[in-house]
Order: C-alpha cells, then sequence, then structure tokens
C-alpha cells in the first residue's frame, strides 16, 4: 500500500461502488472523510471483472486513515450513516478487539476462496460493518461489506475503512465442497474433505507433519469462523489434539498451538464450539 497525505480533494467516483440507494448513506459518509485534506491514508484498490462478460465479480477498497481529534466528527457520520442505512441491510455487526493481531471477523471477497478481509486487526478498536445485496444483481448472489474500525488515541484517531464486493455466504455455503467428499493433497499425503486418509487413518507421524495439518485447518476456520462449516473445522482440529502424534511437540510448540487455539477460540461466537477449542488446550497441555 501507498502512504498518501492528502493536500487536496479527491475524486472517488471510479473507485467505489456504484450502488444506488441501499447505501447511500454509508457511500457518502465514506467519501467525505476519505475527500477531507486534513485526513492521512494509506489506499488500496482492487477490482476483478469476468474477462467475457465484464461483469464485476471481486472488489476491495481499503484506506487506513489518521486524522485529528478535531476532526472526528467524520467518523461520528458514518457511525450514524451505518443506523441510516440499518434497514437496507441484511446483517450489521458492531464489537470491540482489545486483542488486536489477527482480527475477530473476516469479510469474503470475491468468491470467498481467497484469504478474505480482517476486521478488528488494531487492538483497542470498535467496529461497525454491513452486509448489502448488490441492487444490480437480479439473482440476489452478490453483496457488498462496508466496514468502519477505529481506534481514539486521544490526540488522533486512528482507524480503517473497507469495502468488499463477494458473493453472499449464503450462496457459497449452498455451493461448497462440504456437500461432497474433497481431497487435499498435503505432504504427499491424500486427504478427504475430513481431513483423514482415504482409507480411514490419519497419517501424522511427526511433530512437523502434525503442525502442517493443524495449521491447516486452522487457517480454513480463520477464514469463515461463524460458517456453516466451521464446527467441522473445529471438531477436526479437536480429533488432532487427541492424537498421539500431538505429544512429540516440542514445549515451544505446545505453547505456539494453544496460542493459536485460544485465537481461533475468540473468533467464534457458538458456545459449543468455544468449548471444542477449551477442550483441544486441555489436550495439548
Amino acid at each position: 500500500m501507498n502512504q498518501i497525505k492528502k493536500i487536496g480533494a479527491v475524486t472517488l467516483l471510479g473507485l467505489l461502488p456504484l450502488v444506488t440507494q441501499a447505501q447511500q448513506h454509508i457511500k457518502a459518509a465514506f467519501d467525505a472523510l476519505v475527500q477531507d485534506n486534513s485526513v492521512e491514508l494509506s489506499v488500496e484498490h482492487k477490482l476483478e471483472k469476468d474477462p467475457e462478460t465484464g461483469i464485476k465479480e471481486s472488489q476491495f477498497d481499503f484506506w487506513e486513515f489518521t486524522l485529528p481529534k478535531s476532526k472526528q466528527v467524520l467518523v461520528k457520520n458514518i457511525q450514524q450513516a451505518f443506523d441510516l442505512d440499518r434497514e437496507q441491510a441484511y446483517s450489521i455487526s458492531t464489537g470491540s478487539n482489545s486483542r488486536g493481531g489477527e482480527g475477530v471477523e473476516v469479510l469474503a471477497i470475491g468468491n470467498g476462496k481467497g484469504s478474505g478481509y480482517s476486521v478488528g486487526e488494531i487492538k483497542g478498536s470498535d467496529y461497525i460493518y454491513g452486509l448489502f445485496i448488490d441492487p444490480e444483481d437480479a439473482e440476489r448472489i452478490h453483496r457488498y461489506a462496508y466496514v468502519l474500525e477505529w481506534k481514539d488515541k486521544g490526540d488522533e484517531i486512528l482507524g480503517r475503512l473497507a469495502i468488499t464486493y463477494a458473493t453472499t455466504l449464503k450462496y457459497r455455503q449452498g455451493n461448497s465442497t462440504t456437500k461432497r467428499r474433497q481431497r487435499i493433497i498435503l505432504n504427499g499425503s491424500s486427504l478427504d474433505g475430513n481431513g483423514f486418509e482415504a482409507t480411514g487413518s490419519f497419517q501424522a507421524t511427526d511433530g512437523s507433519n502434525w503442525l502442517a495439518h493443524f495449521n491447516m485447518y486452522a487457517r480454513m476456520f480463520r477464514q469463515t469462523p461463524n460458517s456453516a462449516a466451521s464446527p467441522y473445522y473445529a471438531n477436526y482440529i479437536y480429533e488432532l489434539c487427541k492424537k498421539p502424534e500431538a505429544n512429540k511437540l516440542s514445549v515451544d510448540e505446545k505453547k505456539m498451538v494453544i496460542e493459536e487455539l485460544a485465537k481461533l477460540k475468540h473468533l467464534t461466537d457458538d458456545e459449543f464450539t468455544q468449548n471444542i477449542f477449551l477442550k483441544a488446550m486441555k489436550n495439548i497441555k
């Protein structure tokens, strides 16, 4: 991302999605902050279209900003804009993150197969995001996500704005590989969709191989921590932690795994899944 210090008004009509009505207040409030001369920005924009039809498939717009405390009204206006557009959204989420690091939620970009956008990366920040069906999509399978994250640092406010365009979670679940057995090649081993060998056994003969499997399923869970598939990934991780190979981990490796399990636990709101991670941590200890 390129660091850009604002020295004049910038027109972003070619960068922001031309969405009618549904997010009009949020979009206008985003524009007001981004175009303010006193704001310092880091900017990233990505757009992908179908080469044959020219139809948009993926979009990611990101601004990391620092603004003086005297301009905090720009952030408050965005918060109010979410309230004004609330009825048009099919999902609104708010929260805070005292941990920082990997964030608290991941929003898909495009078809959802990539890493997505992590909400709540700034330690001690508050956040709000809303999901809106693309009004130009007659099939209602694409949505826009608008995200605001901010932290009051006394004399200035640090924050982030993001817009992602992707297929909806409902659409991705309906077309997910959980409907069929999926084969994954890892370290020369062929795994099915349940993370086990096609023969039914799990080959993790040493600590390094065990960690590779653990990291694979931890990464899958982080991408969609509150999806229909997340309990399955959590269960695979729990089964891994019961394997004898987990005892071959070094003290430092066990510590690293326990820290990662704690992070995964905080990513989900499902109490049952949280308990699965707690039990997994006890097994590793």
